[in-house]
């Protein structure tokens, strides 16, 4: 039989969704574990993350260096060694400074994974920073900042954040490449273990789990020794400049960067889903408001994005596009037209509404491929402090789209006297 190439197939609607929950449990130590085993790839994810990371830690260099320099060496093996003998095993592993956390992750496949469990249990435990790595490690740091740095995008997003951030905050400070080689590896070794504690460790295991890689797991974690004070490190209040509006002069630049910020309630707020979605018909992707009408359109850019970061209190949207300097303020006056235009409900078509569901579901339905994705939902929703039931109120916000319901939204939350705008360029 012939196929037919003419006829498009007929879309289907979305099912209804289901994240299944992970399990979550205590070690007699105190560490919690949440595992979810599933899926047939012989394979295993496991993540530690140990409270601390940016908002916790005493200065931005140390929060630079920490993370990679982690897997560097342990007490019985150098980094050759750590690197040799993962790599041998087909295992990957990396680190990571989140904003409240240190993160350490491991794949591996399960024929090996109790011959790197205590490779794991040595970073964990016993990591010495040396400081011939540190060295290494800190000038190639440096030079990547100092590139950074020279960049108008940096400089708009730095503004931008010490605007929203506020003075004082910790996540408005920014690295500094010359002080990256003041820091030492006594300070890195007495920063890291002060914050670990089992119960400051929360493990987060994925795959084809085994009652025997379990129990390995928990000896592990039960065995990680506690030399620093359980903890919960916390998002400071913003404390929002007065001052709206501020441009970094780059007489060299060949383009201009421009940030835009807006305040938003927190996750916890009961809006903050939908606002989410309001953001990503703003402009969160490429069909969005601001890429259709400044990028196609107008022409002032080659992209605009706008997304909402969040924290369990606050949260802010921030807009990020490049230009040449003679459409900066076009731009910046297009950007608030779109958003004031969302105010209106007869601005919205029934496609934008269905693309905007569409794409919302599909994120969704894609959360749900592998027991890792799955496993990434609830880590990711820990460690943002998100509500339990995150994944439900996402499907249900996207099932009630509306124009009505996002022209409300805009109204109540899109207050463009609110701005926090910051250019960089010439």
């Amino acid at each position: 039989m012939t196929p037919d190439r003419i006829t498009p197939p007929e879309i289907q609607p979305m099912p209804l969704l289901h994240m299944p929950p992970a399990i979550v449990t205590e070690t007699p130590s105190g560490a919690t574990v949440y595992r979810y085993s599933g899926g047939d790839a012989p394979a295993t994810r496991i993540s530690i993350s140990i409270e601390g990371g940016l908002a916790g830690i005493a200065t931005p260099e140390i929060g630079a260096l920490l993370a990679p320099l982690w897997i560097e060496g342990t007490r019985d093996m150098d980094a050759e060694t750590i690197a040799d003998f993962i790599d041998y095993r087909g295992a990957w592993i990396n680190t990571d400074m989140g904003i409240r956390t240190m993160n350490l992750t491991v794949n591996a496949l399960n024929h090996n994974f109790d011959e790197i469990l205590p490779v794991l249990s040595g970073i964990v435990s016993a990591p010495t920073f040396p400081d011939d790595r540190l060295r290494q490690v800190a000038l190639r740091t440096a030079a990547a900042v100092g590139v950074e740095r020279s960049t108008t995008a940096w400089n708009a997003s730095a503004a931008l954040r010490s605007m929203v951030y506020g003075d004082g905050h910790p996540l408005r400070r920014e690295t500094d490449a010359d002080l990256l080689c003041d820091v030492t590896s006594q300070q890195l070794h007495d920063v890291y273990f002060s914050h670990l504690h089992p119960a400051n460790i929360k493990a987060f295991i994925s795959g084809r789990l085994t009652d025997a890689t379990l129990g390995e797991v928990t000896a592990m974690l039960n065995s990680i020794p506690a030399t620093g004070t359980p903890e919960k490190v916390t998002v400071p209040e913003f404390r929002p400049s007065a001052s709206r509006r501020t441009h970094i002069t780059m007489p060299n630049a060949q383009q201009s960067a421009v940030r835009m910020g807006l305040l938003l309630p927190g996750r916890e707020n009961p809006d903050f889903v939908a606002i989410r979605l309001l953001v990503l018909a703003l402009g969160g992707y490429f069909g969005s408001r601001l890429m259709l009408n400044v990028r196609e359109d107008k022409g002032y850019t080659y992209g605009i994005n706008a997304v909402t970061i969040g924290y369990p209190h606050q949260a802010y949207m921030s807009i990020s596009a490049e230009a040449d300097a003679a459409y900066v303020e076009p731009l910046i006056a297009e950007t608030i037209s779109e958003m004031e235009r969302m105010k209106d409900e007869s601005s919205y078509t029934a496609d934008e509404i269905d693309r905007l569901r569409r794409l919302s579901l599909s994120g969704l339905a894609a959360m749900l491929d592998t027991p890792f994705t799955i496993m990434d939902h609830h880590r990711s929703s820990v460690l943002a402090g998100a509500p339990s039931d995150y994944f439900a109120r996402q499907q249900e916000a996207i099932y009630n789209l509306s124009a009505e319901s996002l022209a409300e939204l805009a109204r109540r939350y899109f207050d463009t006297s609110a701005l926090f705008i910051a250019t960089a360029g010439v």
